[in-house]
């Protein structure tokens, strides 16, 4: 019994060591309370305890000066680092510190964003477009899934919004489909996460200004099974394509057949549509165009590929990239939207521009051309996706 009593009290003891260390660890590496950001009225203030630091300064997305270093923040008493900023137009921002010259995030915001390998907080300043980006009353959802691409012999995950309302069982009701591909250094995340696909559809579709639809959004790495994030090497044995745009004929191959044998969706040329932002502009553009028996609507935004001169590379020739698109038009007048966009300081926008009004000469219908202020960023894109929603499949 004492040998008993004596490996109880030994075992508590060890377990009482753990706690306390635990605590220990924890409490060494807790900072003093801060609240940041805090918004009241039109003014923001960010707030950084950094007692040991000599230097922080705030870069945000609303900033011109954001890469040449950020504003500077003063330090108070406390330690705690500090700086008000008139708010911004309304809209989804993200920005960073910079602490004795090293990028940080701000550990009191839980917000936070990832672009690629980049980590940023996020700030919503609420009002006009911005709303869009909340959360709405009724929300769908965003599934993973991992589907086999025979294309390169590899499981690869892509993302799927599901709008509010959406069951499985129910066998009568299905869905139109937009397959939304991401830009260079983005992955099957990027969408949901910073293009805020998730909220801006269930927004619209409450208000009924979008039709109920699934949103996919894959990786478009050809040589990655997943996004960096679940450190997964990248396949060095992918096939050899054409380009780093013409390259994701799986889509056709692979995703389209996983998706409609897997979810309740319309498996027609009308209820499918293909977009993209940059990269996956490029991509958009070879996927619809040499597919028009099977896409009824394409969504091109700030693509490299078309707006190529302004990027250092050769001017965009369509007619060499898709034979007969200028010469043989009835090949590929097809569709009912044809949609494309950059934002005003992009200059990619000369690009996509000469080529909306080279389709248009040459009579293509459903041509539709916009511009947003800003440059190649997502608060573009964002608006890109809310605009080109609300004119597919109706």
């Amino acid at each position: 019994m004492k040998k008993i009593l004596s490996g109880i009290a030994i075992t508590a003891a060890v377990t009482m060591l753990s706690l306390n260390l635990g605590a220990q660890e924890i409490g060494n590496i807790s900072r003093a309370s801060t609240k940041s950001p805090e918004i009241n009225g039109n003014k923001i203030t960010f707030r950084l305890s950094a007692n040991y630091a000599t230097q922080v300064k705030l870069s945000g997305s609303w900033m011109t000066n954001a890469f040449a270093g950020g504003e500077m923040m003063k330090k108070g008493d406390n330690g705690i680092w500090e700086i008000t900023i008139d708010a911004p137009a309304p809209e989804l921002y993200t920005y960073t510190f910079t602490v004795d010259g090293v990028s940080t995030l701000d550990p009191s915001n839980v917000f936070v964003q990832r672009d690629g390998s980049r980590y940023m907080n996020g700030l919503l300043v609420e009002g006009g477009y911005a709303d869009e980006y909340k959360e709405a009353e009724h929300h769908g959802n965003i599934e993973q899934a991992w589907y086999y691409s025979a294309e390169n012999n590899m499981e690869r995950r892509l993302y799927v919004y599901v709008p509010y309302g959406y069951d499985k069982n129910d066998k009568k009701t299905k869905y139109p489909v937009l397959y939304l591909l991401h830009g260079g250094g983005g992955d099957e995340d990027a969408w949901s996460t910073l293009g805020r696909t998730a909220q801006i559809m269930d927004n619209l579709i409450a208000a009924g200004k979008a039709v109920p639809m699934l949103v996919v959004m894959p990786n478009g790495n050809p040589n990655q099974y997943a996004a960096q994030t679940l450190g997964i090497p990248t396949n060095p044995n992918t096939k050899s394509y054409n380009s780093g745009f013409d390259n994701y004929t799986s889509l056709v191959n692979d995703i389209v057949p996983f998706i409609e044998k897997n979810y309740k969706v319309k498996a027609d040329r009308a209820h499918r549509s293909v977009a993209g932002l940059s990269m996956g502009g490029g991509q958009s553009f070879y996927i619809a165009f040499r597919n028009t028996d099977k896409f009824a609507s394409v969504g091109i935004f700030s693509s490299g590929l078309i707006g190529a001169s302004a990027i250092g590379s050769a001017p965009f020739d369509g007619e060499k990239e898709m034979p007969g698109i200028y010469n043989t038009p009835s090949k590929y007048n097809k569709f009912d939207l044809i949609y494309l966009s950059c934002g005003e300081q992009d200059n990619r926008i000369t690009g996509m521009k000469e080529f909306y009004d080279k389709l248009n000469s040459l009579g293509y219908k459903g041509l539709f051309y916009e511009s947003y202020p800003g440059n190649h960023e997502w608060k573009v894109w964002r608006r890109n996706l809310s605009s080109y929603v609300q004119k597919i499949f109706k």
